[in-house]
C-alpha cells in the first residue's frame, strides 16, 4: 500500500508539473561557449591565417511569449573567448593578450514537444544581428564589426511548475558573411551549452 501510494503521489506531482503556463516569460541562462577555429584572410598581405580560441563562457537574457506549444521571444547574447595562438604561413605565434567578444541580438522561435512528464524538450532557431569584437596580441584597441547572423537550438526544459523551469540547451550560432575588422576577414560560429531557469507569468 505503501509503495501504491508513493506511485500516486509521484503521478499527481508529475501531473502537475508537465505543463508550463501559456504566456509571457521571461529567462537567463549561462554556460560554456566554444568558439570555432577560423581560416582568416589578410586582405593586406593577401595570406590566409589560422585562429585558434581557448574555451570562453557566455550568458543569455530573453523574454518572450509562450503560445503553446511554439514561444517566440527576443534574446540578447554575450560570448567572450581568449585567443590561444594563431598560425600563420610557417610558423604560429602565441594568441596572448588577444581576444574576442560576441554580442548577438536575436529573434528566435521555438516549438515544445509535450510529454506527460515534467521535462519538455525543444527545438529552436533564430536570427538576428551579431557585434564581433576582437583584441590582437595586447593591443590597447579592439575593432569592431556587425553582420546578420543565425542560430539552432536542443534543449529541454525541466519544470519545477506551470511558472518555473529549468532550462538546459545546445546552441549553435555562426555568422552569415565574415567579421571585418583591421584588414582580416574573420568567420565565426561557436558551440555553446547553457544552462538556466525561465520564469512564465
Amino acid at each position: 500500500m505503501k509503495i501504491r501510494a508513493l506511485l500516486v503521489g509521484v503521478l499527481l506531482v508529475a501531473s502537475t508539473t508537465s505543463a508550463l503556463a501559456a504566456g509571457p516569460y521571461i529567462g537567463a541562462a549561462g554556460g560554456v561557449s566554444i568558439f570555432h577555429d577560423s581560416d582568416e584572410n589578410d586582405t593586406i598581405l593577401g595570406t590566409t591565417d589560422t585562429r585558434e580560441y581557448d574555451a570562453g563562457y557566455g550568458f543569455n537574457v530573453s523574454a518572450g511569449y509562450n503560445f503553446d506549444p511554439v514561444r517566440v521571444e527576443f534574446e540578447f547574447g554575450y560570448k567572450a573567448a581568449d585567443v590561444d595562438k594563431f598560425t600563420v604561413p610557417g610558423f604560429s605565434v602565441s594568441g596572448a593578450g588577444s581576444d574576442a567578444t560576441v554580442m548577438s541580438y536575436m529573434a528566435n522561435v521555438y516549438y515544445d514537444f509535450k510529454t506527460k512528464t515534467p521535462f519538455t524538450p525543444y527545438i529552436g532557431a533564430g536570427l538576428g544581428m551579431l557585434n564581433g569584437e576582437f583584441k590582437d596580441l595586447g593591443l590597447d584597441f579592439k575593432e569592431d564589426d556587425t553582420v546578420f547572423g543565425y542560430q539552432f537550438a536542443v534543449g529541454a526544459a525541466y519544470n519545477f511548475n506551470k511558472n518555473v523551469a529549468f532550462d538546459l540547451s545546445y546552441r549553435f550560432q555562426g555568422a552569415a558573411s565574415d567579421f571585418e575588422v583591421a584588414g582580416f576577414e574573420i568567420p565565426y560560429m561557436s558551440s555553446n551549452i547553457m544552462a538556466g531557469l525561465r520564469y512564465n507569468f
